[in-house]
């Protein structure tokens, strides 16, 4: 896989990852995730959120993926290698703190607003940075994935509710003199990285198909300020192997 430009990556906040995950991996998490969104009922492990439209009823959110099922995503996460690059930007004591799904289905799933990920946490994660990889095609057509470079320069900005929308605080690009969003277009496999400070968001799904993606986020565990609901050392993740 190829090399992170690290002077890239803390300049502009984000960095693409062409190619993270194969075709293989895929199918299987989007399988499992088709098969929870069918289901009657989730397991609350899960920590399920829901989008709504008329009568339909379809997951939004899926949490703690890793913990549910160590032995699937484990090696997947593995093979997308993953770890290499929470050794690059933090180093060893690196832990995964969350691994969660974003399911932005077909005609239901809405917008998230503009937002930084570390004002959303109820702990401040040191060093803590995303890894979002696509599992369907991903652009402006399907509510797409943006975000504005250099929004992290600064750290946390302050975030504002709207009456209008009831998932979370949020930021706005002129208000908050934040640059144009940039579109991360993506193929199903592809991610991007990004830090805990950049702003970020996406729009309504009003697409017929189903944009699916996931999030793995971590922190450095060897912080002496860091506390985690949960955390699972990077050590914990490598030894569950790539096959």
């Amino acid at each position: 896989m190829p090399d992170i430009d690290l002077d890239s990556f803390r300049k502009d906040g984000y960095h693409l990852l062409p190619g993270r995950l194969g075709a293989d991996d895929q199918r299987r998490a989007v399988e499992l995730f088709d098969s929870l969104d069918a289901a009657d009922e989730v397991p609350a492990s899960y920590e399920a959120e829901y989008d709504a439209h008329g009568d339909e009823r379809r997951l939004r959110k899926l949490r703690r993926l890793l913990w549910n099922d160590p032995q699937m995503w484990g090696p997947m996460l593995n093979r997308a290698g993953v770890p290499d690059l929470a050794r690059r930007v933090i180093g060893d004591n690196a832990a995964v703190v969350f691994h969660a799904a974003f399911l932005k289905a077909a005609r239901v799933g809405t917008e998230v607003a503009l937002h930084q990920d570390q004002a959303l946490w109820t702990y401040s994660y040191p060093k803590a940075f995303s890894v979002w990889i696509a599992l369907t095609e991903v652009s402006p057509r399907n509510g797409g994935l943006f975000g504005c470079p250099g929004s992290h320069a600064n750290g946390e900005i302050k975030h504002q509710e709207r009456p209008h929308y009831p998932w979370h605080a949020s930021l706005d690009v002129a208000g908050d003199g934040l640059a144009e969003p940039v579109q991360f277009v993506l193929s199903p496999g592809d991610g991007a990285m990004w830090d805990r400070y950049f702003a970020h968001g996406s729009a309504a799904n009003t697409s017929d198909e189903d944009r699916r993606g996931m999030v793995i986020v971590f922190a450095d565990a060897g912080d002496p300020d860091f506390a985690a609901k949960d955390s699972f050392a990077l050590s914990s993740l490598t030894a569950l192997g790539s096959r």
